[in-house]
């Protein structure tokens, strides 16, 4: 015991993780700002200066390797400086406090250069320190950078949740790197080295429970102000139960490049039951959104999940991101029984031939089929659509407006597909030289213009997208079934969020739509 109190003491190493925050002055109210620690789709919004943004999704990558870490003995502070709107200046100056070895945080496309730029700020702050980068840019192009940027030391690919652990316990008890799998680093002589894949994380329960008590930072612990928009409780926290997808859609980023399209995996159904029972003792959850690659795909997950929460009488709301291709009436019944709320389901287009080409075997009819039933049992739907998919045409837009016409999800959010690298999407684009720029602040999943459709232009695409929002919200303002449910909604939401935090979110929302409009 006194032999291992010494070598802990002596080889002590701390670990600083953070989420740095980018932001642009627009005007003298507003900013824009980038979404990418914990976002499949990192993009860009635009807020009111000194506010949070609507949208806020819980960095859980982050928050596992934090509670891995912190498991293994090391000194682990964090920060997501893009939840507590902490300018680059005192993040510096922070990072200087706690006098950290290790630096870690998660780079992404569209801001990839003032990553790059503020590695270069923190090495001559604080140039003792190792810095270690991750996330889905860095992982697709790991030698470039290494080779290109000599102020980063390491870069962990794809989920890297065990590879920054080894290579943490590597460095502090003096053992080879190259031991450790799944990193890029430099030899002795300067050589860029890749150690070989690191593999998925297998069964999931390996991992620790994220580290909430040190989200937003280690500091200043308030999960809850992670927000998604389609929850209708506060306060809502997030969680996982599963991770991956078995469907390989072209554009999947995390599918792709953090999966490296690995196996579906889930956690048991006990654990992710004591998980939500956690967060409503500790945090006063009222509702719990499972952020998942896709929560539903695996019906006998759902089943045991739901029957769980039912066995043990837990009185708490939640809801989930889907899909309708596994889902059946008397399973979105059970769901329903057991607390369930809301189902954004992931849809992508209205043509057949669409969903064959990206990888999605999604039944239309099905889609209708599952938001009906949801709608019987009190459940909340949202579907999501992405405009300008790799073989989109004017023929297959169009079927996907005429398709949106008579859906009746309660919401839907209609994207411009983005090319980010690592995809297959933006591989064949790449091969057919149908990139426009390889300016990489432009590959922003919220205002894309980065690749040419050979059958169909953006600025159609743009027109069909404005266009397509309008005619689903007209017909379904005319729909007396659809206004009635939505009545029922209102009056739950209500209750749940409260008339201030209503308006608050609508100001933002309406407020980026309104600037977005404008450029």
């Amino acid at each position: 015991m006194l032999l291992e109190k010494f070598l802990r003491q002596k080889f002590l190493m701390k670990i600083f993780i953070f989420n740095p925050l980018y932001t642009t002055p627009l005007d003298s109210r507003y900013e824009k700002y980038f979404i990418r620690a914990g976002s499949r789709w990192p993009h860009s919004g635009i807020k009111r200066k000194g506010t949070l943004p609507h949208y806020l999704p819980f960095p859980f990558f982050l928050a596992y390797a934090a509670a891995w870490l912190k498991k293994e003995g090391f000194e682990t502070a964090t920060c997501d400086c893009v939840a507590m709107n902490l300018p680059l200046e005192q993040l510096l100056a922070r990072i200087e406090e706690e006098k950290p070895d290790l630096l870690f945080f998660e780079t992404a496309t569209p801001t990839i250069n003032q990553d790059l730029d503020f590695v270069r700020r923190l090495k001559q702050r604080l140039s003792g320190a190792r810095i270690i980068l991750g996330g889905p840019h860095s992982s697709v192009y790991p030698v470039e950078i290494l080779k290109e940027n000599p102020e980063i030391d390491f870069i962990v690919i794809g989920e890297y949740e065990e590879s920054l652990v080894e290579l943490a316990k590597a460095l502090r008890d003096k053992l080879p790197v190259e031991g450790v799998k799944g990193i890029v680093y430099r030899e002795a002589g300067g050589s860029v080295k890749f150690s070989g894949p690191g593999g998925l994380i297998d069964p999931l329960d390996r991992l620790p429970a994220p580290a909430y008590d040190m989200f937003p930072s280690s500091w200043r612990p308030e999960p809850a102000v992670y927000w998604d928009g389609f929850c209708q409780h506060r306060p809502a926290l997030q969680m996982h139960a599963s991770r991956g997808c078995p469907y390989k859609c072209d554009f999947c980023l995390w599918n792709q490049v953090m999966y490296a399209n690995g196996r579906y995996r889930t956690f048991p159904a006990s654990r992710v039951v004591d998980g939500m029972v956690e967060l409503k003792s500790r945090y006063k959850a009222r509702e719990i959104y499972f952020d998942d690659d896709d929560f539903t795909i695996n019906p006998a997950q759902v089943e045991a999940i739901a029957g769980e929460i039912i066995r043990r009488g837990l009185d708490i709301k939640w809801s989930c991101m889907g899909d309708a291709i596994n889902l059946n009436r008397e399973l979105v019944k059970k769901m329903a029984a057991s607390g369930c709320v809301g189902i954004k389901f992931g849809v992508e287009s209205g043509s057949r031939r669409m969903l064959e080409h990206v990888g999605k075997p999604l039944d239309l009819d099905r889609i209708r089929e599952t938001v009906r039933w949801c709608g019987e049992s009190g459940i909340k739907t949202h579907a999501t659509f992405s405009l300008g998919l790799p073989e989109d045409d004017i023929e297959s837009l169009r079927e996907t407006l005429k398709f949106l016409e008579s859906f009746n999800a309660d919401s839907i959010q209609v994207s411009i597909c983005t090319p980010f690298p690592g995809t297959r999407f933006f591989k064949k684009a790449e091969a057919e030289k149908l990139l426009k720029t390889m300016d990489w602040e432009k590959y922003d999943g919220k205002a894309s213009d980065v690749v040419k459709h050979p059958r169909i232009d953006l600025e159609t695409v743009e027109t069909l997208r404005a266009g397509a929002i309008k005619r689903w919200l007209f017909n379904r303002l005319v729909s007396p079934a659809w206004l009635f449910r939505q009545s029922r909604y209102f009056f739950r939401i209500l209750r749940g969020l409260g008339p201030k935090f209503i308006f608050g979110q609508l100001r933002s929302l309406v407020e980026e739509e309104f600037l977005l409009s404008k450029k």
